[in-house]
């Protein structure tokens, strides 16, 4: 009985991580694994945004301390916030990582969670993503 009782608390423990770990996946975590068939090859995301008319320099400013800090990060080929020339209220981010585990450890970092926190009640409607693997 203590055998098993020995063999069962590890694997169930082992179960218990691999549950936490699966419920701390982000949806955009969750959305590039669907799409990218080898999870340690580059790939890029691009996010579109509606800002509220008026909160365009409120969204701009938020990102300005987040597009520092992840450029930084060595899992982040490239970072970008761009404005539509023609339509002021619609934004484009483009973002390139090295692979899914640097994705993965970028949507952990506070400012990330911070930006978000910002720019949600920004935001006219819900962000457009996309995702792109390199050929």
């Amino acid at each position: 009985m203590l055998a098993r009782l020995l063999v069962a608390v590890p694997v169930l423990a082992l179960m218990a991580a691999v549950e936490v770990r699966a419920q701390d996946e982000t949806p955009l975590v969750k959305l590039v694994k669907s799409k990218v068939k080898d999870e340690k090859k580059p790939f890029a995301i691009t996010v579109e945004f509606k800002v509220k008319a008026g909160k365009e320099a409120e969204f701009e400013a938020a990102f300005v301390p987040f597009l520092e800090a992840s450029r930084k990060e060595p899992g982040v080929v490239a970072f970008q916030l761009n404005r539509d020339a023609d339509h002021p209220d619609m934004y484009l981010v483009y973002e390139q990582f090295k692979s899914v585990a640097a994705l993965e450890e970028h949507v952990k970092q506070k400012y990330a969670e911070t930006l978000v926190k910002t720019i949600r009640p920004l935001q006219d409607g819900d962000a457009k993503t996309r995702v792109f693997v390199v050929p």
